[in-house]
C-alpha cells in the first residue's frame, strides 16, 4: 500500500547572481532562490557539494575528498541512494551509488562574525529508503525565516549502507553510519566558509533520522562536532536479521556457490538487485558495533559514555496510523514485544478497548511502544542522568497533509511544518502557518541556545514537563508528562529489559 501523499509546495523562485565560497577541497557556485510566500526574502542554496569521494567499489567506507580545480556548480541536487520501496508515495528521485553529497541552505545577508547557527538534518525511511533531495526537506525557508543555516545530507542506506556480509569486519558494516560521519566531519571543517559557526552545530533528524541521531549521541565522534540534538519521532524501523537477508541475497543471485559471495555480490547490477530486495523484502538493520550503533543507548548514558549535550526529543500522537499496512498482526506485535511473558501480553491486550477495529489497535500498540514510551525512556534516562532535555508531543493534524480520514498527527506529519514545505493550496489554513512559525522558531531557538532550551520546562523540572504542540492559543501547551505516559505501565519493563 502507497500513502498518497500531498506534494510539498515549491517555495521560491531563482534569481540570476551566483554566489560562491571557497571550501577545503575548493571552490563552490550556488545560487540565490526568492522564497514564493516572502518575497522579500531570498536564501542561497548550494546543492548537491560532494562530501566524500564515490566510494572506489560497492560497500567501502567513505574516504576523503580530493581539490578540484574549477569551480564546483552546485546548483542542482544529486541523485539519491538506490532506494528500496516506500510505503509513502513519494516524488521519485534520480537514484545511482555515487550520493554522498550534501546541500547547504544559508541567508542571503551576511553573516555576522561570529558566525550562525547550524542546523544538521538527517532523514528517515528505516535506514531502507529516502533522501535529502526530497523537497519536503528543502532548508531553504527555515534559513530564511530564522537566520540558521541548514544542512542536509545523503548516507547509504539498505543493502548499500548496511552489509551484512560476514566477509565484511564488524565496524566496517555500518557504511551509512560511517557516511553520516563523515558528512558531520566535513561541516565541522567547512561551514564557516559558508558563514556558520562550527561550535553550534545542532543534529536533527526523524523516524530512523532520529535513530541516527541518538547513535551520534551514544557513540560521539571525536572531537565532537556537534553542540546540541533533536530527536523527532526515532525509530529504527527495519524489523529483521540482515545475516539472513544476505544468505538469501546470495542465493538468489546464485553467489552461493563462489568462493568469495562478497565478490560476487559486489559484481552484481542494481537491475537484479533492487527488484529482488523488493520482491523479496529483504531488510539490512545496522549491525551491533559499539562504534557507530550501540544496542541499548541508556548503558551509554549511565555510564557517561554518551555526548554531554542538551536534547530535544518528542513524538506524534498518532504515529502509527499511517504504518499498520506493514505492520503484522495486533497479536503478533504483542508477541513480539513481550516474548514470553504471557502474563504481560495479556495485560497489554487488556489496555485496549475489546472492540476495537484491528487497524486501530495495530497503530496504537505502535504509537505507543515504538514511540511514546520509548520516547519517555530515552528522556527519562537522560534527565536521571542530570542531562538537559525536553520533550515535546505533536498533536496538530489538517485536511491537506491528511494521507487518509482520521490520520491524525502522523508519522513524519510534522516535519513539513519544521522545513516550511507543507502543502500551499486552497485548504491551506491561517492556523497551519502560525503553527508552521511557531515550530520553525522553536527548533531555531534550541539551535542557536540549547542551554537555554526551547522554552518549556525540562522534564523532571517542573511538574508539567511536556510540551504539546498543535494546541492552545500560542500552539505550545505544557502539561505533566504522566497524562500521555500512562499507558507505559504497560510496556517500560519491556522497554527496559530489551534496551533502547
Amino acid at each position: 500500500m502507497l500513502l498518497p501523499l500531498a506534494a510539498a509546495s515549491p517555495i521560491y523562485q531563482y534569481g540570476d547572481t551566483q554566489p560562491q565560497v571557497t571550501t577545503s577541497a575548493g571552490v563552490v557556485v550556488g545560487k540565490v532562490a526568492q522564497l514564493q510566500f516572502a518575497p522579500t526574502k531570498t536564501v542561497h542554496q548550494y546543492l548537491g557539494i560532494p562530501f566524500a569521494l564515490s566510494p572506489p567499489d560497492r560497500f567501502a567506507p567513505p574516504t576523503g575528498l580530493e581539490p578540484w580545480t574549477t569551480p564546483l556548480n552546485a546548483t542542482e541536487f544529486k541523485p539519491a541512494y538506490d532506494n528500496l520501496k516506500s510505503i509513502f508515495n513519494e516524488t521519485p528521485l534520480a537514484e545511482s551509488e555515487d550520493c554522498l553529497y550534501l546541500n547547504v541552505f544559508t541567508p542571503s545577508t551576511p553573516a555576522p562574525s561570529a558566525g550562525r547557527p547550524v542546523m544538521f538534518w538527517i532523514h528517515g525511511g528505516s535506514l531502507q529508503f529516502g533522501s535529502a533531495s526530497l523537497p519536503l526537506y528543502d532548508g531553504s525557508a527555515i534559513a530564511a525565516n530564522q537566520n540558521v543555516i541548514v544542512v542536509s545530507t545523503n548516507y547509504r542506506m539498505n543493502l548499500f549502507g548496511f552489509p551484512a556480509s560476514p566477509e565484511i569486519p564488524t565496524d566496517r558494516q555500518n557504511l551509512g553510519f560511517l557516511d553520516q560521519r563523515k558528512a558531520l566531519q566535513w561541516v565541522h571543517q567547512n561551514i564557516r566558509a559558508f558563514g556558520g559557526d562550527p561550535s553550534r552545530v545542532t543534529i536533527f533528524g526523524e523516524s530512523s533520522g532520529g535513530y541516527s541521531v541518538k547513535q551520534l549521541i551514544a557513540n560521539p565522534p571525536e572531537p565532537l562536532p556537534f553542540q546540541a540534538a533533536i530527536i523527532q519521532s526515532q525509530a529504527l524501523g527495519a524489523e529483521g536479521s540482515g545475516k539472513e537477508s544476505w544468505l538469501k541475497l546470495v542465493e538468489e543471485l546464485g553467489c552461493n556457490s563462489t568462493t568469495s559471495q562478497l565478490q560476487c555480490v559486489k559484481s552484481a547490477s542494481l537491475d537484479r538487485i533492487i527488484p529482488l530486495l523488493n520482491r523479496q523484502a529483504l531488510v539490512f538493520p545496522p549491525a551491533i558495533d559499539n562504534k557507530t550503533n550501540i544496542g541499548n543507548f541508556g548503558d551509554a548514558v549511565i555510564q557517561y559514555t554518551a555526548a554531554p549535550v542538551p536534547v530535544l526529543i518528542g513524538t506524534n500522537a498518532n504515529e502509527g496510523t499511517a504504518l499498520t499496512s506493514v505492520m503484522p498482526p495486533s497479536q503478533r506485535m504483542i508477541e513480539y514485544i513481550f516474548r514470553n511473558d504471557t502474563r504481560s501480553q495479556k495485560l497489554a491486550r487488556a489496555a485496549y478497548p475489546v472492540n476495537i477495529p484491528e487497524n486501530q489497535l495495530k497503530a496504537n500498540i505502535l504509537t505507543d511502544h515504538e514511540y511514546t514510551c520509548t520516547t519517555s525512556a530515552i528522556a527519562d534516562t537522560l534527565a536521571n542522568a542530570s542531562y538537559k532535555v525536553w520533550r515535546y508531543y505533536f498533536t496538530a493534524a489538517f485536511p491537506n497533509t491528511q494521507p487518509f480520514p482520521g490520520a491524525g498527527a502522523w508519522h513524519t506529519s510534522e516535519i513539513g511544518l519544521i522545513f516550511g514545505t507543507y502543502p500551499r493550496d486552497n485548504r491551506t489554513t491561517v492556523q497551519q502557518s502560525l503553527l508552521s512559525r511557531y515550530m520553525q522558531r522553536t527548533w531555531a531557538d534550541f539551535a542557536t541556545d540549547p542551554e537555554v532550551g526551547p522554552g518549556w520546562a525540562p522534564v523532571s523540572g517542573a511538574e508539567e514537563d511536556l510540551q504539546v504542540i498543535g494546541s492552545g492559543e500560542s500552539w505550545g501547551e505544557p502539561i505533566a508528562s504522566e497524562v500521555i505516559d500512562q499507558i507505559c505501565s504497560v510496556y517500560s519493563s519491556a522497554i527496559y529489559a530489551q534496551g533502547f
